[in-house]
């Protein structure tokens, strides 16, 4: 086995993530202060410090990355680090980022716009979403659409009847020479940890989701089967957000009795699953067949359309929405 002495360790340790990267070929695109990755859009790094939010690996420096994503050994990651000449990340401009970043939370209301045309088309048309639904989170201002025609998901308290404390962007189209569409988390660093909630009945369970559209995929497949639920989105596999929502529901009153998580049928997602099982009495509900809750809402809806076609079905009512409105 290679040993690295403790200068070698010090000297890898202060070498500037992005730099290392780059020269081994990532490519990353600048949003603000993070660097998104090309080919896997839900790694960012912001000044030394990695998240892989699809994957729930996050971390700090070139090390600890290599480590990650190239399964480097400890001594292969600071070898392989040293043996370029890559500039040291420069900490009193992180230092000065981090302060910026302590600022209040600000929902920004003035990038609205009041039609909702376009995020209408991605949620119903592309994504299968019950029409329903949408109606319902845009009356309860739940998302909302943005001047670039993004879908404004809003991170509200108290099971979506709260203050905004956080939101993320979701793109309505592809973006020019990527797989995926545009997204954007933007939390408040006071609650860093939170998520997109919402609130069906008076909840006595928490369903968790890997993101808004996977949540809103399974509302529309289960509909009136959910119910007295409090549906969260974790924006990734995150351990954090699943402690965060347990206690945020303890502190509103709510005697929370079954934990669910409604996450992807990959190897990540099953991974998660049982590591948090060693944290939290918990049960699963993962598709079958299909990767992930959206893949299953599409394939309903395309099995459902030949017999509509012949005979319209009056669609039943969905409580909650129905209630509301």
């Amino acid at each position: 086995m290679a040993h690295v002495s403790t200068e070698d360790t010090m000297k890898a340790r202060k070498v500037d993530l992005i730099s290392y990267l780059e020269a081994k070929g990532e490519t990353f695109k600048k949003e603000g202060n993070y660097y998104r990755h090309m080919e896997h859009d839900s790694l960012i790094i912001k000044g030394n410090q990695y998240a892989w939010n699809s994957r729930g690996e996050k971390g700090y420096g070139a090390i600890s990355f290599a480590m990650m994503y190239y399964e480097m050994t400890f001594p292969q990651a600071v070898l392989d680090i040293n043996k370029g000449d890559y500039k040291e990340f420069d900490r009193s401009k992180s230092e000065e980022e981090h302060k910026k970043e302590q600022q209040p939370f600000s929902y920004p209301k003035h990038l609205e716009v009041n039609k909702q045309t376009e995020i209408k088309e991605y949620l119903i048309d592309e994504r299968k979403i019950d029409p329903r639904l949408v109606n319902w989170l845009i009356k309860k201002d739940l998302i909302a659409q943005d001047k670039k025609n993004n879908v404004v998901f809003k991170w509200r308290e108290e099971g979506g009847k709260g203050q905004v404390i956080g939101m993320n962007r979701q793109g309505t189209v592809k973006m020019e020479n990527k797989r995926g569409s545009f997204k954007q988390i933007v939390p408040n660093y006071e609650k860093i940890h939170a998520g997109f909630t919402v609130d069906v009945g008076k909840p006595d369970k928490i369903i968790f989701y890997e993101d808004p559209i996977d949540m809103l995929s399974h509302w529309s497949i289960k509909q009136n089967k959910i119910q007295n639920a409090r549906l969260v989105s974790m924006h990734g596999l995150k351990s954090k957000t699943v402690i965060q929502s347990l206690m945020d529901a303890k502190k509103e009153g709510h005697d929370i009795k079954e934990v669910i998580m409604a996450v992807d049928n990959d190897k990540a997602g099953k991974d998660f699953i049982q590591t948090m099982k060693c944290f939290v009495d918990l049960k699963e509900d993962i598709p079958t067949h299909e990767k992930d809750w959206n893949d299953v809402r599409k394939k309903q809806v395309s099995e459902q359309q030949p017999k509509e076609t012949v005979q319209p079905k009056k669609m039943k009512p969905i409580k909650e929405v129905e209630r509301s409105v």
